[in-house]
Parts: C-alpha cells; structure tokens; sequence
C-alpha cells in the first residue's frame, strides 16, 4: 500500500502536494509537513494503521484536483 500511496503522491501538483500534507498532519497529530514527506512518503515508513486512511485522503484530493484542472479547461 505505501508504493500506491507514493505513486497516487507523484501525480499531485503543488499546490495538491502541499494540501495533502497539511490534511495529514491535521489528521493524525503531527507537527511537521516536513516530517510527513521525508519519513511516511519518501522513507516509506507510513504506520500501517494509518495507510488505509492516506489512501482515502489521496483519493479524494486527487479527484479534486482533476475536476478543478477540467474546469480550467472548461473556462478557457
């Protein structure tokens, strides 16, 4: 599940990137963004507890993210 969570990572723009971690830290008690992406995303070392969760968070920003890009679309 960790590799899916990268690769669902890897497809987020910035500003998505960005919203992600915030959401996470949010989420489970954390101090630091930083944190999140160098030790659960890059390191790989997401808590097996909190997988399932991160999944369903990227999911939803990502879906979020396509829509606003096809509305962008839409609008020019």
């Amino acid at each position: 599940m960790t590799e899916n969570i990268k690769q669902m990572f890897s497809k987020m723009n910035d500003e998505t990137r960005q919203e992600a971690l915030v959401c996470l830290m949010q989420e489970f008690g954390l101090e630091s963004t930083n944190y999140i992406k160098k030790n659960w995303i890059i390191g790989g070392r997401i808590p097996e507890e909190s997988q399932e969760r991160i999944v369903v968070i990227f999911q939803n920003l990502l879906r979020t993210q396509i829509f606003n890009i096809k509305e962008i679309r839409v609008i020019l």
